[in-house]
């Protein structure tokens, strides 16, 4: 029995691995052309590139997982039930404990991961991402300026904007700049603009020939100056409100925090977990089709309960997330009612022979 439950094992893990490449070339189409956007506009250094690939795909793994595990299933199985190999394995003695048992020696481990991906790795990876990206648009927004465009440094309060560029030293010529300082609110206009740093690499704007305005919007006070040479550091941007999103966090920041959105991302990890669980259980009735049978008519079935499933933990972990009192048993509620299709399936109640 042993060794019949080793072939299937060994099937569910090539249909994953052959589902997983499939996904992950699609993943990484889709990230490289965002990401390739976010360095045209300057919002992201080409030398971070790769990493932030990387860290994209490891976020996407926590979904991918699941549904590659989810079909390998079905796609082991079915293949075994079309061959008629699952008649002769019964003819043998052997039943659906031999399946569970193929099943979950590829299920438990691959759980044991999942829950190490959900609860520290996707939520450090995303928290790099973050810093990564906002480190580098504050870095690398001064010195890619396009003159005639207004640019906005988000985390810094600053808006610039210059009129032309010389081709010479590229300096910016005729700018403006907005900035705030406490209350007040600064603005600048120079004749000439350049980017420099300082021994410590820290980038330095430093502006010529200009005018300062200076004051608080709505009161009549303002300052105004003239000035040769004036040198601006850029501050540095504050990540702290972005840190504590809720998608930062570990599972154990999460369980202890009473925050709705905090128990929103909360339930939606704990739901990846127990949503594969489920199905890796469902997937085994699921599997049956006749010997003449198409297994593919199985597949886009298990396509559709995977969208349904993990949308409708979606919707009511938003709920959650906006404090609505039904959003707790609309989770359990959702997980009862598979585990009861699941035992349904089982007992040859819900689905018959494809």
């Amino acid at each position: 029995m042993r060794i019949i439950s080793r072939y299937i094992a060994r099937d569910i893990v090539l249909g994953m691995g052959s589902v997983i490449i499939v996904l992950l070339l699609i993943v990484l189409g889709k990230l490289l052309i965002q990401l390739l956007g976010e360095v045209l506009e300057g919002d992201l250094g080409v030398d971070m590139l790769g990493t932030v690939l990387l860290l994209g795909v490891i976020r996407y793994m926590v979904i991918l997982l699941p549904f590659a595990f989810f079909i390998a299933i079905i796609m082991a199985m079915s293949r075994m039930y079309r061959d008629s190999e699952i008649s002769a394995v019964k003819a043998s003695g052997a039943g659906t404990t031999v399946f569970m048992h193929a099943v979950t020696t590829v299920g438990i481990p691959l759980v044991l991961v999942l829950y190490i991906l959900v609860a520290y790795v996707s939520p450090w990876a995303s928290r790099l991402v973050e810093v990564i990206e906002n480190v580098t648009e504050q870095g690398l927004a001064l010195s890619q300026l396009v003159p005639g465009k207004f640019f906005e440094l988000e985390h810094a309060g600053w808006v610039v904007y210059a009129e032309s560029k010389d081709k010479n030293n590229n300096d910016l010529l005729n700018v403006f700049v907005q900035r705030t300082d406490g209350d007040n609110t600064v603005v600048e206009t120079a004749a000439l603009a350049r980017v420099t740093k300082d021994q410590q690499q820290n980038q330095i704007f430093v502006l010529q020939d200009g005018r300062r305005i200076e004051g608080v919007p709505g009161q009549a006070n303002f300052i105004l100056s003239q000035y040769q040479e004036h040198r601006v550091y850029p501050p540095r941007a504050d990540f702290s409100r972005e840190i504590n999103k809720s998608e930062y966090q570990s599972i154990e920041a999460l369980w202890q925090s009473s925050d709705p959105a905090y128990r929103a991302e909360f339930l939606q990890r704990v739901s990846i977990i127990v949503s594969t669980l489920i199905l890796m259980f469902l997937a085994i009735p699921m599997s049956k089709v006749a010997p003449n049978g198409s297994r593919f008519t199985r597949l886009a079935l298990a396509v559709g309960i995977y969208i349904l499933y993990l949308n409708l933990v979606i919707v009511s972990c938003s709920w959650v997330k906006k404090d609505e009192e039904y959003g707790v048993p609309a989770v359990i509620a959702i997980h009862l009612i598979a585990i009861v299709a699941t035992y349904l399936a089982f007992s040859g109640r819900l689905l018959r022979r494809a």
